[in-house]
């Protein structure tokens, strides 16, 4: 006669080999498993018959493996896409409102031209960043290095900016047009380094069979 907890104590074994842990926790999979038992033993099957009917019905671990682990590249694949359409939309919003702030500042067609420079420095930038970079990056396996290049790199364009606002900015006398200028500048590691960040992490997490395990 079929001893069913160990039944089902052998097939919990065979799923922690096989890596089911997440996304779908195994004590919800267990449960499953155990109300499809009890539909199928109400139902007029033997202990046996109805523990692998349900083992069927709820999947064997190698096979639910493979399909959480491509539900969690979809998933990891519309968060990458998902920032780049926001950091895009930001991008956008802070050219038009830098152009807008020119326009109604009266700048001269010197000022102009270093500020349009300053714009357009970033863009290329940014395109060289996304395009060509990520060759040259670095792998790591390390969480705890993702982690730390995460934080830094999110805050490193708000440290550089807070810097030039409170230690560089009050060394100059500028006038509106000419600060406009200036933080426009300024504006082009503000936006680049968390960007620089983001792809190197990407990059990481993307193809972590090639990372290095620092």
């Amino acid at each position: 006669m079929l001893d069913l907890e160990k039944s089902i104590a052998d097939w919990r074994q065979q799923m922690l080999a096989a890596g089911i842990q997440t996304p779908v926790p195994l004590e919800e999979l267990e449960s499953h498993l155990r109300e499809e038992i009890e539909r199928q033993m109400k139902s007029g099957a033997n202990a046996q018959t109805a523990f692998l009917i349900a083992v069927e019905d709820v999947g064997r671990g190698h096979l639910l493996k493979a399909e959480f682990k491509k539900v969690g590249g979809m998933d990891k694949e519309r968060q990458r896409k998902c920032a780049g359409i926001i950091y895009a939309m930001t991008l956008g919003f802070y050219l038009l409102a830098t152009i807008y702030a020119f326009a109604k500042n009266g700048l001269s067609i010197s000022q102009w031209r270093l500020g349009l420079a300053s714009l357009v420095t970033l863009l290329l930038l940014v395109y060289s960043i996304w395009r060509f970079a990520p060759r040259i990056f670095p792998l790591w396996a390390s969480q705890r290095v993702r982690s730390s290049v995460g934080l830094m790199g999110g805050i490193s364009g708000m440290v550089w900016l807070i810097a030039f606002v409170y230690l560089i900015l009050p060394g100059f006398d500028f006038t509106t047009s000419q600060l406009l200028v200036a933080i426009s500048w300024a504006m082009v590691p503000t936006l680049v380094l968390p960007s620089t960040a983001f792809l190197m992490l990407d990059r990481s997490e993307s193809q972590p069979s090639k990372s290095t395990g620092l």
